[in-house]
């Protein structure tokens, strides 16, 4: 049992240089994430998973709105690109990112940073796929830079 432990160690190490730190973390095994801190990056996407998984569609996009970032609210043609063509994709795909489809708990594959603190990557595993799907969270000026919800998959 320890062998294959040892081996698989060996292996990071030894990628450590060449791929560095970033490309390591997409070979670790996922993070659940089913309490995140309130604001983070984490909370932002379990709270979309959420509000994605209310039965009823007006509620589900009255809690949604308020996790989008202004670039996607902030006019009337975004938002209703958004809302007519991403919001009912997440909605169709949301029980591939939960591994019970009551809870909007989810499998953190890995995230990336996009731009120093301002933008990042958090990449779900999606269970009808191989890949995991990019969640792209960015800071709001519109709202003290909190974090919000750019793009969905």
């Amino acid at each position: 049992m320890l062998k294959p432990l040892r081996v698989l160690l060996l292996l990071l190490l030894l990628l450590a240089p060449v791929a560095g730190c970033k490309q390591i973390r997409k070979f670790l095994p996922p993070t659940t994430v089913d309490n995140p801190a309130e604001g983070s990056r984490e909370w932002l996407v379990y709270k979309t998973i959420e509000a994605a998984q209310v039965a009823d569609d007006k509620a589900a996009w009255t809690a949604l709105r308020p996790l989008l970032h202004s670039d996607v609210i902030g006019n009337s043609a975004s938002e209703n690109s958004f809302r007519t063509l991403n919001f009912p994709a997440l909605r169709r795909k949301v029980k591939s990112f939960t591994p019970d489809d009551a809870k909007p708990t989810y499998l953190l594959a890995y995230a990336e940073e996009e731009a120093s603190d301002l933008e990042f990557k958090l990449f779900v595993v999606n269970e009808t796929s191989d890949m995991p799907s990019p969640f792209r969270v960015r800071r709001d000026p519109a709202t003290n830079d909190d974090w919000r919800i750019a793009n969905i998959p």
